[in-house]
């Protein structure tokens, strides 16, 4: 089991690979932003056509498992639901990453990239929300942590300094 950093850009997801690409949207991010944005204009609009039917719609922790169509090395991409941006708290922000790993494991997905869910234009902190993404991947794999693979960190350059001890302590906290 291995934490790696990268950055949440298409030319970074390129050299990764995995069993899912956990992304995020709000319900009201039409159209969709930054990483899931970015990476449904490489998939040529797949994820706004699921949002656009309604098929889909992003309501609080509603969960799409969709393949990827060999645009991106992952074998699917996992879209979750935030709710609406204003009712996004610290409090959601940890059930949500319980609800993502909880929903990983049980696809048997153990190597993986995400973003910290939801922190863009909302008030999580990082340590914050370092402190509930570390519980919640205790939660999910701490007995099972000899079956994950690598899990990346998708964030901005600027926090990697701030996230490298934090997830090298999770590290061998997993690996014991």
């Amino acid at each position: 089991m291995k934490f790696r950093l990268a950055l949440p850009k298409l030319e970074a997801l390129d050299e990764l690979s995995g069993a899912c690409l956990v992304l995020t949207c709000f319900a009201e991010d039409r159209p969709l932003r930054g990483l899931t944005g970015l990476v449904d204009w490489r998939l040529n609009g797949q994820l706004s056509r699921l949002l656009a039917t309604e098929f889909v719609d992003a309501h609080y922790l509603e969960a799409t498992l969709t393949p990827v169509l060999l645009r991106l090395p992952f074998e699917r991409i996992l879209l979750v639901g935030l709710g609406k941006r204003n009712e996004f708290t610290a409090a959601r922000f940890e059930e949500t990453c319980q609800f993502v790993f909880a929903t990983l494991s049980n696809l048997q997905a153990h190597d993986f990239a995400m973003m910290l869910p939801g922190r863009i234009g909302v008030e999580v902190g990082l340590r914050q929300a370092l402190a509930g993404w570390r519980r919640a991947v205790m939660d999910a794999f701490g007995a099972d942590s000899q079956k994950l693979g690598e899990i990346t960190l998708l964030e901005p350059q600027d926090l990697h300094r701030e996230l490298l001890e934090p997830l090298a302590a999770l590290e061998r906290e997993l690996a014991r």
